[in-house]
């Protein structure tokens, strides 16, 4: 149960400060030159939930490696001696993630943009319209899914895997 509520704790904490951070970074780059409050403007609003659905994708995976963290020491009955560890541990692979993560969407989008000369779909969003606006979020989406595997790996060393107990994960022969 404690492991539960740990795990839940996490998830929602910070995948409630990755939709913080990544808002008001996405807040900045589509806002409109002309002051339209971003609020005002859908296709605004259709990249960010795109880009906050790739952020969540790209941390997913990350979030699983920790909850298998956890359930290991949880096995091992060393739970409580080493949850502070492995809660700070966590916490850095997690943001790492998220900032790997949001550097990877936006680069994305900067080379997309830049791969079809002629539109400037950054600035089309900004001007409200939504097709653009739906291409980029599919866009992103893609690269979350298609990066995810990467970014763990990259990222696997960070979080120290425990010495699994005797006769787990062993392979019968």
């Amino acid at each position: 149960m404690a492991a539960g509520a740990v795990k839940l704790f996490i998830g929602i904490g910070l995948g409630g400060l990755g939709v913080v951070v990544a808002w008001k970074l996405l807040s900045r780059l589509l806002t409109s030159s002309e002051g339209v409050p971003l609020e005002e403007n859908p296709a605004a609003g259709i990249v960010h939930a795109s880009s906050l659905v790739a952020l969540g994708l790209l941390v997913r995976q990350v979030l699983a490696a920790l909850y298998d963290t956890i359930d290991l020491f949880l096995l091992r009955g060393e739970f409580l001696k080493t949850l502070p560890r492995v809660l700070l541990l966590g916490g850095a692979h997690i943001g790492l993630a998220l900032a790997l993560g949001g550097t990877l969407l936006a680069l994305g989008v900067w080379i997309f943009n830049h791969l079809t000369p002629g539109i400037d779909e950054v600035a089309a969003v900004r001007a409200g319209k939504v097709g653009p606006a739906l291409v980029l979020g599919a866009i992103l989406i893609t690269l979350a899914l298609l990066a995810a595997p990467g970014l763990e790996a990259i990222l696997s060393g960070l979080v120290p895997y425990p010495q699994l107990p005797e006769g787990v994960g062993a392979t019968s022969s």
